[in-house]
């Protein structure tokens, strides 16, 4: 969390008011964020099975994830009421506009500048 009245909630909000790129960017990021949006997008949308998708995350770190991508509108969650308790998580028509962006830039980033084989 940033305090409000340091220099860098103030370049965070310039940053925003100049450039949404930075907003949209800042929303996204996140290590585990982009791969649970996939996950979710081919059905693997319960906390559990986003586990067994992700093994080295942290049950913490996999709910807080969930948690600012439901804050920022990617993701809606469900709660079925059954014993125990079932909660789906699907992709929101944000989420859903989000996935081909992910794409481009999956197939954007070639960290060693080695040709794609397709």
């Amino acid at each position: 969390m940033i305090k409000e009245t340091s220099s860098n909630a103030s370049n965070r909000q310039f940053l925003h008011s100049v450039c949404r790129i930075n907003g949209a960017l800042e929303t996204i990021a996140g290590r585990w964020k982009a791969l649970i949006l996939i996950h979710i997008s081919e059905q693997q949308n319960r906390f559990s099975l986003l586990k067994q998708m992700m093994p080295t995350v942290s049950d913490q770190v996999l709910g807080k994830q969930l948690r600012d991508l439901e804050m920022d509108g990617l993701i809606s969650k469900t709660i079925i009421p059954e014993v125990p308790v079932r909660v789906d998580y699907s992709l929101t028509p944000k989420g859903e506009a989000l996935l081909p962006i992910l794409e481009a830039l999956a197939h954007w980033y070639n960290p060693r500048g080695v040709s794609e084989q397709q």
